[in-house]
């Protein structure tokens, strides 16, 4: 039976449980039993039908069908994939996994770059539960966890809607949201995370729980910025939508030397933040021809023409190399414009990332297009994004997102297509990273995660840790919901 709201966890339960595992559940406990687990077959599948869920196990034809994921450097082959279709198959694939000691992972989209959506054991897959209810009344949007940024954004444009989201279609909602969730409209609406006004989830013991404002609020809070997977598994979001027709794209690109691109670069971090809250930009660095370096600013403005064009003459722009173009393009249009395809891609990747308190020195931006210069050619970008507007409106503690103060974030992304060129690929990505760390933070972004980072709690969260951590104790005592950099 799944009921809503916040039951107390009595001892006859826990009891219970107790007694038919044969364990102590504790967290250090099921550390140790999860990993004996992994290493042995499963038992009989829970029952449910297929109306419910697909349990896929790699005998199956269509198992092969829904392996697919982002990143093919984390890939990993479950014994078992859970494609669960209603909210009851979720809560009684935990309620078995937890009673047979049984390590997994909860996916949606996939997109993850560490690959905590994967197992070697069992996969809670979402994929499947993918509705979308736009209510125009409340101009609001409920969806299942396994829908997609691009099958959102079709549906609510189709009702002349928009909410602020990334712009990768292929991604999911869930882990995007979770996470905090940056795009092209973040300084004029907020993060993806700030338009959320309520979510369903399956905690530890099975129990479904709405969480909003006015119920279990510490949870809602933590699900605003507390990264996915940590406090269970989601089954239902519900979005604030904003009236939106037209959007202005604009866009510049320069190829340059390194100390001219540097001129670029301290302009741009100078002006971004700052500008406007119509204008969301960001500025896009990679290595062009002959030691060149390639710069594109680009973003998105719902303010008037002149007032774009006024700021961006006012941007010290560089060179004359082409003019800066502005288009207006509807919400949907914009999306495809910067969008890198609607196919999922699979490849190889490695990122990384850090949050600018203060704008790089020239000796950092120096470093930083150095660094750049000694990538390989056509597979790697640092792109910087702007923060300011709507994102800092709202303070650190208002929503676990806490870089609400920041100027923005570097985004250091490496893919490549063959896996014999991981460990080079790896080393470079490493070698840059680490000449950043002296002009940097040290905070990151909890949607670029990174398994390298030492300190990658207080990186993720800063000050809101601790409340992260009591919240994780009351919802999740016993860690139930965990991969190798949940809370």
């Amino acid at each position: 039976m799944i009921s809503v709201g916040r039951k107390s966890r009595g001892a006859t339960r826990r009891e219970c449980l107790k007694a038919l595992v044969k364990t102590v559940v504790f967290a250090p406990t099921l550390l140790s039993s999860w990993k004996v687990a992994a290493n042995v077959a499963l038992p009989a599948l829970p029952d449910l039908s297929e109306a419910e869920a697909l349990l896929l196990i790699p005998t199956d034809k269509r198992f092969a069908r829904y392996e697919a994921g982002y990143n093919r450097r984390t890939l990993l082959r479950p014994k078992m994939r859970a494609l669960c279709k209603t909210e009851r198959a979720v809560s009684t694939m935990v309620r078995w996994l937890r009673f047979h000691d049984i390590p997994f992972a909860l996916r949606s989209g996939g997109h993850c770059l560490e690959g905590f959506s994967e197992s070697d054991s069992v996969v809670i897959d979402t994929r499947l539960m993918n509705a979308i209810e736009i209510d125009t009344a409340n101009r609001t949007v409920t969806v299942g966890p396994g829908v997609s940024l691009g099958s959102l954004y079709i549906a609510i444009s189709e009702r002349g809607y928009a909410l602020s989201a990334g712009s990768c279609p292929t991604v999911g909602v869930t882990g995007h949201a979770l996470g905090g969730g940056y795009g092209y409209l973040s300084r004029q609406f907020g993060l993806l995370c700030d338009g959320l006004e309520s979510i369903e989830i399956i905690d530890a013991e099975g129990q479904l729980l709405v969480a909003d404002s006015a119920q279990n609020a510490d949870l809602f809070w933590a699900s605003r910025g507390g990264g996915g997977g940590c406090f269970g598994a989601v089954t239902r979001l519900r979005f604030r939508l904003f009236p939106l027709s037209k959007v202005l794209v604009f866009g510049k690109q320069w190829s340059l030397s390194p100390a001219h691109a540097l001129t670029i670069v301290k302009s741009w971090q100078a002006w971004a933040p700052n500008a406007p809250d119509a204008i969301t930009s960001t500025l896009t660095i990679s290595l062009g021809e002959k030691g060149r370096i390639r710069l594109e600013c680009a973003g998105q403005s719902v303010g008037s023409e002149e007032q774009l064009r006024s700021e961006l003459r006012g941007l010290e722009l560089g060179p004359a190399q082409g003019t800066v173009k502005v288009k207006p393009m509807s919400f949907l249009q914009a999306v495809e414009h910067f969008s890198e395809g609607w196919r999922y891609r699979s490849i190889y990747a490695k990122g990384k990332s850090d949050i600018l308190l203060v704008p790089l020195s020239d000796d950092g931006i120096s470093v930083l297009l150095e660094g750049v210069r000694n990538m390989p050619r056509n597979d790697y970008t640092t792109i910087l994004y702007a923060y300011g507007g709507a994102i800092a409106r709202i303070s650190p503690q208002e929503t676990a997102f806490t870089h609400r103060n920041a100027l923005g974030c570097i985004q250091y992304d490496l893919t490549w297509d063959e896996r014999e060129k991981t460990p080079a690929r790896l080393l470079h990505m490493r070698r840059l990273y680490e000449s950043m760390r002296p002009y940097v933070s040290g905070g990151a972004y909890v949607n670029y995660c990174d398994k390298e980072i030492q300190r990658w709690r207080d990186a993720y969260w800063g000050r809101n840790l601790p409340r992260l951590e009591a919240i994780k104790s009351q919802f999740d005592p016993d860690n139930v919901f965990r991969h190798a950099q949940s809370i």
